[in-house]
């Protein structure tokens, strides 16, 4: 350990402080229910790793994920993808994992937006 890495601002592992991400149903055009959680920049967040084994819709399998990524500094929604491909993309800013969830530390404006290419 180098002398300025006591300067280094260290990741937090803090699960009660995250935001525990809750997903929104919505019906899809085929009038399938699909699922979508947020991710918002700056924000410490828990999201599971894998919601179809957590929720459905009326006894109803989700089999469609999303996740939405917010800017708080532009005030806008970035964007949408695939839940499972975020998932791996997000892997590399995971702090913890627990169980089926995982904690991702708060990711900068462009990391959002390179998240979506």
């Amino acid at each position: 350990m180098g002398l300025f890495d006591k300067f280094k601002k260290k990741e937090i592992n803090d699960w009660e402080n995250a935001y525990a991400g809750n997903p929104n149903f919505y019906n899809g055009k085929d009038g399938k229910p699909f699922g979508a959680f947020a991710l918002t920049e700056g924000t410490l967040t828990t999201i599971p790793k894998n919601p179809r084994l957590l929720y459905k819709v009326d006894n109803t399998e989700v089999n469609e994920w999303k996740l939405i990524l917010v800017s708080t500094t532009n005030n806008v929604v970035l964007g949408n993808m695939n839940y499972y491909e975020a998932i791996n993309k997000l892997m590399k800013f995971a702090i913890d994992e627990k169980d089926n969830n995982i904690l991702i530390r708060g990711l900068s404006l462009e990391e959002l937006n390179e998240l979506l290419k």
